[in-house]
């Protein structure tokens, strides 16, 4: 059975890798839909972009660059570029779509990756740990789990803020009529 386990992590990680940049593409213009649906459903930008689900951690404005941060610092070094983060400040919805549209362009402007970059090994920081694994392991263990844990940050702060967002605004799969609850 740990054998079985075993390939299907391969296969899943092979799978990945090769649909990686997809995932980020469409993930990131989700993300740009969803900011939208914010800024339409806000009466208060400035306190809505600053918004926080709890005081240690980050505002809404800075969830969702970090989310476009990770999409970057998954596709960069396995196309052979550093990761740097884009320039630009994000204190308006406009702002925030502009710095999320970067990120597409600038992913979308990146070579296909090489099997040999594929299995190089990348250096980076998880908080105060430096790590170091091989891209595959990467992309799968840690940038794809903190792209998502962001944007899903986006979503928890806007949704506790009222603005009516569904899984599907998060997924782009799930449909609901307005003012489904499984609540009610």
């Amino acid at each position: 059975m740990q054998d079985l386990h075993n390939k299907m992590l391969v296969l899943s990680r092979i799978d990945v890798n090769i649909k990686y940049r997809e995932m980020f593409l469409n993930h990131l213009n989700l993300l740009y839909q969803f900011i939208e649906k914010i800024e339409v459903n806000s009466s208060n930008e400035s306190i809505l972009l600053n918004a926080r689900l709890v005081d240690d951690m980050f505002p809404l404005n800075i969830q969702a660059k970090i989310a476009a941060n990770f999409a970057l610092r998954g596709c960069c070094p396995l196309s052979g570029k550093e990761y740097k983060e884009l320039e630009g400040d994000i204190d308006s919805f406009c702002e925030l779509k502009a710095y999320v549209t970067s990120t597409i362009d600038y992913i979308n402007q990146l070579s296909e990756p090489t099997l040999e970059q594929m299995n190089l090994n990348v250096k980076d920081t998880a908080g105060l740990n430096e790590i170091s694994m091989p891209g595959p392991e990467y992309v799968s263990s840690f940038v794809l789990p903190n792209f998502f844990f962001h944007i899903s940050m986006v979503y928890a702060i806007a949704k506790s803020n009222g603005v009516p967002v569904t899984k599907g605004d998060f997924d782009g799969i799930h449909q609901y009529p307005k003012g489904f609850s499984w609540e009610t």
